[in-house]
């Protein structure tokens, strides 16, 4: 077999000795011109937000206002507080068709005989009250009810007795007009965010805590003897029977339907071809499964030197924190220039209507309308977004793959520990910050066309053109693909990188030529590893939700508390980040072993080769299969027997 990642010993890092880990080895820094590509756009989106916050002048980009994102426009299209005329009205009082007006403060009490409406019925409805209802039934005004302030708007804060002398003196003038209190809701949020004070220390402690805590028990729970092996193939039985029982009922049903006479003779004949069918997915997946059982053995092995590998490396579960820390800091200068990139736009104004019991309605609303300038200006904030979070996601990728690397190609386990991830970080910083943002532009690109053609989708839906929405959702789905796959190769690609130290080309290159040599065991492994992540990432949020139930319903004073509900689902959500996070490292870890395992196997003589634990019994079988067919010496293989039945190193 050849080598897997390169063509002679020399270009092999592994071959040398002069480091103890692959974190010391002499590694050239990559890609270095997408990293400073990268660096050129992050620059050139502060140039683009300096714009438009209106610290630089630019004729070619308007700079913005938030204030108009943020107080409402009334019926004229005016902003509250901030347009001419109504500057000393910052506040938004809603009229029965949805359009508002500015007023000075929201009322604070309800008064029946007074009235908010446009400025050609005001004066009007002040003189008569009788009218005033004529406008509120035709939508130009609305009577004053009891309101509270949020968001620079006015919003109804009546009791149902309210709402119903409101609608009884409207009632002479056909009005339609109804509101909904919201005082009810606002008690249940109030005591929803007192249940949360009240039990934040159950919330802290079982949703980071406890969760936490199981995770690293599931990992343990893998290394059992013997458990994952069950679990494994009890599932994979469990399939096989499930499917003959499947197809021994549709068949059963079919023969008693053919003995009744009852159903037509092509219902039976389906309900038999059917059976027939599931009978031979039965068989063929029994013979999948003998086919493949050393692929799934190997599998078995592979996750339980994964977890091995997790429980020596805790301090990877940082990493995702810091990655979350490194997105927040990009995002706060990044929303800012997309608020007031979104308030650049020139407000236009529309008319339309409306008819409700046979009358007709004219209102007008207005829109932002921006420049074609703006509109790339929108695209290129969005291109950054998405090559800068991929990119935040790559770092980490690289980070877990040279972390569990290293601990895969050392031979005394005992000198992994937390250095061995700051030693990683280190080294990917320093030598392949490059390689992450290669493969991040790549995705960043992909996904940038997506929301074009997602834009052009839209347009083509709002105007009926059925034929240019479908073709949209044809290419929208083909890039969905393309970015899945892209996702696949990069990840791949970093743990090459890891491993070899190659730049991003060659190393997408050298996995997926690796993948296509070991597409049985790549299956396997994604097969098994796929079945007991899903398990860790439903055990962990779950278990840790009902202990925390356990424990606030037999252990605490529930008198002191609305409801549990709430706190409950917050400590979900919580242990279901903590699984998810922990799960996905463990992912990249299963995809690093197996790629180690692989370089080992293809690189190194039995006798030398990293493989520890279960993995040893693979080695072995390839050993004395390789000495059965007079591959290797008879005495190479004898010496490997030695090696294997010495103790394992820890």
């Amino acid at each position: 077999m050849s080598c897997c990642t390169c063509e002679d010993d020399s270009e092999n890092p592994l071959k040398h000795e002069g480091w103890s880990d692959l974190t010391e080895m002499k590694r050239g820094c990559t890609d270095v011109l997408h990293l400073l590509l990268l660096l050129a756009t992050w620059f050139a989106m502060t140039m683009v937000g300096l714009i438009v916050l209106g610290a630089i002048k630019d004729p070619h980009l308007q700079s913005g206002n938030p204030v108009k994102l943020t107080h409402a426009v009334d019926y004229d299209g005016r902003v509250c507080g901030y347009s001419s005329g109504v500057r000393s009205s910052p506040y938004a009082y809603y009229l029965p068709d949805q359009s508002c007006v500015c007023v000075d403060e929201c009322p604070s009490t309800s008064d029946y005989y007074k009235f908010y409406c446009r400025d050609d019925y005001q004066s009007a409805a002040d003189s008569s009250t009788a009218q005033g209802y004529v406008y509120v039934a035709n939508r130009q005004c609305m009577y004053q009810i009891k309101t509270y302030e949020y968001l620079n708007r006015c919003w109804p804060d009546i009791s149902s007795n309210e709402q119903q002398v409101g609608a009884s003196a409207a009632s002479g003038s056909n009005s339609t007009t109804t509101y909904k209190a919201s005082k009810n809701s606002l008690k249940w949020f109030n005591s929803l965010g007192a249940d949360i004070v009240t039990l934040r220390g159950y919330i802290g402690g079982f949703g980071l805590g406890i969760s936490t805590f199981l995770a690293f028990g599931y990992m343990y729970f893998l290394r059992i003897p013997g458990l994952l092996f069950l679990l494994t193939w009890g599932c994979i039985l469990a399939v096989l029977v499930l499917l003959v029982i499947s197809a021994s009922l549709v068949l059963s049903l079919a023969s008693s339907w053919k003995a009744e006479g009852v159903h037509p003779t092509y219902e039976v004949v389906a309900m038999q071809v059917f059976g027939a069918i599931i009978f031979a997915a039965a068989f063929l997946y029994f013979c999948a499964c003998i086919f493949m059982r050393k692929q799934i053995m190997l599998a078995i092995g592979i996750i339980k030197q994964a977890a091995k590998a997790l429980t020596a490396l805790p301090t990877l579960l940082a990493l995702p924190v810091v990655q979350a820390i490194g997105i927040t800091i990009f995002l706060v200068p990044w929303t800012f220039y997309v608020i007031y990139l979104a308030s650049s736009g020139e407000m236009k104004t529309y008319t339309s209507s409306y008819t409700n019991n046979g009358v007709t309605y004219n209102y007008s609303y207005r829109e932002f309308e921006y420049t074609q300038n703006s509109k790339f200006a929108f695209l290129f904030l969005l291109f950054c977004w998405f090559w800068t979070s991929e990119f935040i996601i790559a770092v980490g990728q690289l980070i877990t793959a040279l972390s569990f690397s290293t601990w895969y190609f050392t031979r005394d386990k005992s000198t992994i520990g937390p250095t061995t991830v700051i030693g990683s970080a280190r080294a990917v910083i320093i030598h392949h910050l490059g390689t992450a943002a290669h493969g991040s532009l790549i995705i960043a690109i992909i996904k940038t066309i997506r929301a074009v053609i997602a834009y052009i989708q839209k347009k083509a839906k709002d105007s009926k053109n059925k034929l240019l929405e479908y073709i949209m959702c044809c290419i929208g789905c083909m890039l969905w693909c393309l970015e899945k796959f892209m996702k696949f190769i990069n990840k791949h690609a970093y743990i090459i990188t890891a491993i070899f130290a190659y730049s991003f080309c060659h190393a997408a290159r050298k996995a997926f030529f690796l993948l296509l040599r070991n597409f049985l065991r790549v299956s396997a492994v994604s097969m098994v590893s796929g079945f007991v992540l899903l398990i860790g990432k439903l055990l962990i949020p779950i278990s840790t939700t009902f202990l925390a139930y356990l424990v606030i319903s037999y252990g605490t004073n529930t008198n002191d508390i609305t409801g549990i509900i709430a706190p409950l689902v917050l400590i979900y959500l919580l242990a279901y980040w903590i699984g998810f996070m922990f799960i996905e490292i463990f992912a990249m870890g299963i995809e690093t072993i197996l790629f180690c395992f692989i370089a080992d196997e293809e690189m190194f003589e039995p006798v030398k080769r990293f493989a520890s634990g279960d993995l040893v019994s693979t080695v072995q079988a390839a050993a004395q299969s390789a000495a059965d067919q007079n591959i290797i010496a008879p005495a190479i293989a004898v010496e490997v027997k030695v090696q294997i039945d010495k103790p394992s190193e820890p």
